[in-house]
C-alpha cells in the first residue's frame, strides 16, 4: 500500500506572477504570506489597502485572517464538531450558532445537488481512510452498513446553539465545505481591517476581492489533472471564488488501484465519476461543495446542473488514457485567450 498526503495542487496562481507592483507608504505591493493550515498551503495576497494599514500595519491584518482559519479549522474538526460528532445518539450538545449556520448550508446544498454532496460520509471517509496510513478497501457488507448509516443519519438543531446528532456512530463531515468558509472568513477579515483589494488561496480554493490599482482582473490558472506543469485553463474574474476538486489532490494506491479522496456516496466508494472539476460562485464556501457534488456527478450530469443552478465550471473525465474536457459557456466566457 502506498498512500500519498494532500497536495496544495487543485489551482495554479497565475495571479500572483501577474501581479503588478505598487508602493503605499512603506510597503510595496502586493504582499503575500503563506502557512500551512487546514492540511494545506494558505497562501494571503494583499494588492491594495486604504489608509488604516500604514506600513507593516498590513501584516498584522493578514495575521488576523490566518488566525481566523486556523479558529475555523476549530471549530469544524477538532472542538464543536468533534463533539457533536462523538455524542452521536447519546446526546445534544452546545456547538454553537455559527456551526449550525454551516451545517444546514451544507444539507441546504446537499438537497439542490440531490445528495452528490453530503455531510454526512464521515462513516464512508473513516471507512476507507484515504490519504492516510490506515487506507484499505473495505468489504461489501461494510460499504452497505455504512451507507445504511450515512441514510439514517439525522441532523436536529434545537435552538440556535443546541444540536443533535443520530444515530449512534453517526458522523458529520464538512471537509469538502469548511475550507472554503475558512477562505471567505479570512477575506471579510482583511476587508474589516482596511485590505482593499486581496486574495486567498487554500489549495484547491480560492477567493479574490476589490479591484487591483491597475484596473487589471484577477488572472486564475486551473491546473492540469494530468502535468502540473500544464494549465487547463486561465480565467479572469473581477471578484468572486473559484475551486477546484481533483482526485490527484488526496489519494492512495490500494491492491494496484488508485482511490482519490472524494467518495461517491452512492456507491460506498470513492468516485470515479472525474478527474478534475472546477467552479466559479460567488463565496468560496459554496464553490468548494459545489466542485465536489460535480465531481461526483461527472462532465455531463455535473455541467448539466451548473447551467440549471447558473453558474461557470469546467469538468475532465478520463477514459482508455485520454482525457475529455467539457465546460459550461458561462465558463468559456471567463476564459483568457
Amino acid at each position: 500500500m502506498k498512500t500519498f498526503p494532500s497536495r496544495s495542487t487543485g489551482l495554479l496562481l497565475l495571479a500572483l506572477s501577474l501581479l503588478g507592483t505598487f508602493a503605499v507608504g512603506c510597503t510595496r505591493y502586493p504582499v503575500t504570506e503563506t502557512l500551512s493550515l487546514m492540511g494545506t498551503e494558505v497562501s494571503i495576497t494583499v494588492q491594495d489597502v486604504d489608509e488604516r494599514l500604514k506600513g507593516r500595519l498590513v501584516y498584522a491584518a493578514i495575521d488576523s485572517a490566518f488566525v481566523e482559519i486556523e479558529r475555523i479549522e476549530d471549530l469544524c474538526k477538532w472542538n464543536e464538531l468533534s463533539k457533536l460528532n462523538g455524542y452521536a445518539g447519546y446526546k445534544d450538545y452546545q456547538i454553537g450558532s455559527e456551526l449550525i449556520r454551516l451545517i444546514n448550508h451544507a444539507y441546504d446544498i446537499s438537497a439542490k445537488t440531490e445528495g452528490a454532496f453530503r455531510p454526512d460520509t464521515g462513516p464512508l471517509v473513516d471507512l476507507w481512510g484515504i490519504g492516510t496510513d490506515q487506507a484499505r478497501i473495505p468489504n461489501l457488507l461494510e460499504i452497505d452498513y455504512t451507507i445504511e448509516l450515512m441514510n439514517s443519519t439525522t441532523f436536529t438543531p434545537l435552538d440556535s446553539v443546541n444540536a443533535r446528532l443520530d444515530p449512534s456512530r453517526a458522523k458529520l463531515e464538512l471537509g469538502a465545505i469548511a475550507k472554503g468558509y475558512a477562505v471567505d472568513r479570512a477575506c471579510e477579515v482583511l476587508m474589516d481591517l482596511g485590505v482593499k483589494a486581496g486574495m486567498v488561496w487554500a489549495g484547491g480554493d480560492l477567493r479574490v476581492f476589490g479591484a487591483k490599482p491597475d484596473g487589471s482582473p484577477w488572472r486564475i490558472a486551473v491546473r492540469h489533472p494530468r502535468d502540473p506543469e500544464k494549465y487547463l485553463r486561465v480565467i479572469e474574474i473581477r471578484e468572486g471564488a473559484v475551486a477546484t476538486s481533483g482526485d490527484y489532490e488526496r489519494f492512495s494506491e490500494l491492491e494496484g488501484g488508485r482511490y482519490c479522496h472524494i467518495m461517491d456516496p452512492w456507491e460506498g466508494a470513492p468516485s470515479r465519476a472525474s478527474i478534475s472539476s472546477t467552479v466559479v460562485m460567488e463565496t468560496c464556501m459554496d464553490a468548494d461543495a459545489y466542485a465536489t457534488a460535480l465531481f461526483v456527478l461527472g462532465p455531463t450530469e455535473g455541467t448539466q446542473l451548473a447551467d440549471y443552478l447558473g453558474f461557470p465550471a469546467l469538468m475532465a473525465d478520463e477514459e482508455g488514457g485520454k482525457m475529455h474536457v467539457v465546460e459550461t459557456e458561462s465558463f468559456k466566457s471567463l476564459v483568457s485567450e
